[in-house]
């Protein structure tokens, strides 16, 4: 612990975990730390796109093809021992309640976001929230800017609701979220519009969390 905690701070975090494994667990961990989502749009994007059975988990062969895909992207060819040996190794450093697979929390520790606009002061109750303020985190999550947020936009920004209030989540969690959401969806589209995304910040802001 000593020899890697450089902060003292009693806990070793990523940057001082990688320097504890081999050069691809290294580059993996690192990569995604300096290398952050821009959003959880992104985020949702990419899981959608690797769970392939649907199953609402990240399980080890679809972990195994997104790590195949990552160290492609930057031309790093591994034999498939080596992949295997990698997605296990991301496993045991993420798979927080051993189950074998990755839920939507244990994912985002290995995908992390630049940051969740969300945990900023002012959505705490603490201050008006300003048009512009809407605006921002509209435009956060319209990502193709078509003027309504939908599809895996509507999942970036419940993701990020969910953060604010638990530390683990899964997609059951999140689904089970969107149906408490969504019922600010008055015109009944399955969208989110700006006057709609207004309603839901205003009531965040006067819960307060």
């Amino acid at each position: 612990m000593e020899a890697y905690d450089e902060n003292s701070d009693g806990r070793i975090d990523i940057s001082e975990l990688a320097q504890m494994l081999p050069m691809e667990e290294n580059f993996l961990l690192l990569f995604r730390v300096d290398n952050p989502l821009d959003s959880s749009v992104e985020f949702m994007k990419i899981w959608k796109q690797y769970d392939l059975d649907r199953s609402g988990y990240i399980e080890g062969d679809e972990l195994k093809e997104f790590l195949k895909d990552l160290l492609g992207e930057f031309k790093r060819d591994v034999t498939e021992d080596k992949l295997i040996e990698y997605t296990d190794t991301m496993l045991q450093l993420f798979d927080s309640n051993r189950d074998g697979k990755l839920q939507l929390s244990e994912m985002a520790k290995l995908l992390p976001v630049k940051e969740n606009f969300l945990c900023r002061q002012i959505f705490k109750g603490t201050a008006n929230l300003t048009k512009d303020d809407i605006e921002s985190v509209f435009n956060l999550y319209d990502r193709d800017h078509n003027g309504i947020i939908e599809a895996e936009e509507i999942l970036g920004f419940l993701k990020d609701l969910l953060e604010l209030v638990k530390e683990d989540y899964d997609t059951d969690d999140l689904y089970d979220f969107k149906d408490v959401i969504m019922q600010a969806d008055i015109n009944h589209d399955g969208k989110i519009n700006k006057p709609e995304l207004t309603m839901v910040l205003l009531a965040l802001t006067q819960t307060g969390q």
